[in-house]
């Protein structure tokens, strides 16, 4: 009996810690966000950002080695926003029209979003010479597709899983160089490219409905 009750003891000591923990995380990455989009991911200072979060210089370090990192777990936070949109706009699908439907009406989404957030882009471009970063872009890429072959391939025959896998890799990592793309344009022309990208999004999903 003692030796099962000394695990719970401990767990609930630790988890005031934790909650603090996350609370302190949080602020820090919602100041850095602040300061980020005021100033770009080169103006982060980490005393000013101790200052906005509401801790000390010593208390970040803590968490975060550099600022790299920080702007890192800000960069994964959009990452799982993103990959949640992505779940939620292909709930419910009944066919593949269905879900290319929902995948066109999601980049509308995301571009609105990355304009309504400008920091997003601060990020990436803070982060583009960082080569893990770089490396790592490629799973990001794949846990996204992931997410969509998983909603799509209900409705796809078990021969043509492949070229499915493929469209889906495709799809979420041009995405992202599309919205980026469509930031440095003017309205109308980043309109145009987000058509064209639609286009071949229902491309794929007629070359996939043929196959099928």
């Amino acid at each position: 009996m003692s030796e099962t009750a000394a695990p719970v003891k401990k767990q609930a000591r630790r988890n005031p810690s934790q909650k603090r923990s996350r609370t302190r995380v949080d602020a820090i990455l919602n100041a850095t966000r602040d300061i980020v989009s005021e100033k770009g991911a080169g103006g982060l200072k980490i005393h000013e950002l101790a200052d906005r979060a509401g801790v000390t210089p010593s208390s970040i370090y803590q968490y975060f080695p550099n600022k790299r990192a920080i702007l890192q777990a800000l960069d994964k936070r959009y990452i799982d926003t993103t990959n949640e949109l992505i779940r939620v706009s292909l709930s419910g699908i009944e066919n593949l029209d269905q879900g290319f439907d929902a995948l066109e009406q999601m980049l509308d989404e995301y571009y609105e979003w990355y304009k309504s957030e400008p920091v997003i882009t601060d990020i990436w471009y803070g982060l583009a010479s960082d080569k893990v970063m770089n490396n790592s872009e490629l799973q990001v890429s794949r846990d996204s597709a992931g997410i969509i072959m998983e909603a799509l391939s209900p409705f796809v025959d078990e021969s043509k899983l492949a070229e499915l896998e493929s469209y889906a890799l495709l799809m979420t990592h041009l995405a992202g160089n599309t919205i980026r793309l469509c930031l440095m344009t003017e309205e109308a022309e980043s309109r145009k490219l987000l058509s064209s990208f639609k286009m071949l999004l229902r491309n794929m999903s007629q070359t996939l409905s043929s196959l099928s």
